[in-house]
């Protein structure tokens, strides 16, 4: 009597831990799925700062930055908008680079490709300057910078630290002729890919601001991929 007592422990407690070791694995497991599943959703702190004010000039609302729509009036070049009688030629912008979060990339002037939209460097750890917006440094206007959060068989892209950008946070863009602008982050926010075009990131009038866009999500493959775009927005600082 007593030995078969003892086996039906044994066995109870051989099941007790079977089933523990079954409810590990299914947690692991699930784990697993969760990270895989999101694993194309940056985390990152909400969205802060004012909200966008909007602008009465349609021709500075293409549609998003990637991909983008020109703005129909824009010049061939913003830089010629700076060389016109008893005004200053403005630098190209060379490198941007945000300091607390180790962000450092080169800056290639970009424009349209053949199919309308905007050109995005194709290597996410560059970035590129929508050579139809002004150029950082500019009187008025929002000068934009574009850039991949990521690319198939490269990685994060340079500007996936976007994410983690806060209130305060220094910008500096050095410009091709040696000078560097500063700027300060005033906001982060959240845009739909189709409201972009509603939205005061491409004009070319009003206060000077530093534009930062990259992709956010959700990540939709059958959709078309990300659906959303993150916005940044700097203001100069003396």
């Amino acid at each position: 009597m007593s030995t078969r007592r003892t086996m039906s422990t044994r066995r109870t407690g051989h099941s007790r831990v079977l089933g523990a070791v079954v409810a590990l694995i299914g947690v692991v497991l699930s784990t697993m799925l969760v990270v895989a599943v999101r694993r194309d959703e940056p985390a990152r702190a909400a969205d802060f700062g004012p909200p966008p004010t909007t602008t009465t000039e349609p021709a500075t609302r293409p549609r998003s930055p990637e991909p983008v729509t020109p703005p129909e009036a824009a010049p061939a070049n913003t830089t010629e908008a700076s060389d016109r009688p008893g005004s200053l030629r403005v630098p190209e912008p060379r490198e941007l680079s945000l300091p607390r979060l180790g962000l450092r990339a080169p800056v290639d002037s970009v424009g349209v490709a053949d199919d309308g939209r905007t050109e995005v460097p194709p290597d996410p750890v560059r970035v590129g300057w929508y050579r139809f917006s002004p150029a950082p440094g500019s009187a008025a206007g929002s000068s934009v910078i574009v850039g991949h959060v990521d690319a198939k068989g490269r990685g994060l892209g340079v500007l996936y630290a976007l994410n983690e950008v806060r209130q305060g946070d220094r910008v500096l863009i050095g410009r091709k002729d040696g000078s560097t602008v500063a700027y300060e982050v005033t906001a982060r926010r959240t845009v739909d890919k189709e409201a972009l075009a509603d939205s005061e990131a491409f004009r070319r009038d009003g206060r000077a601001v530093l534009t930062l866009i990259t992709c956010t999500g959700p990540y939709l493959p059958d959709a078309g991929g990300y659906q959303n775009n993150l916005v940044v927005t700097a203001e100069a600082t003396k």
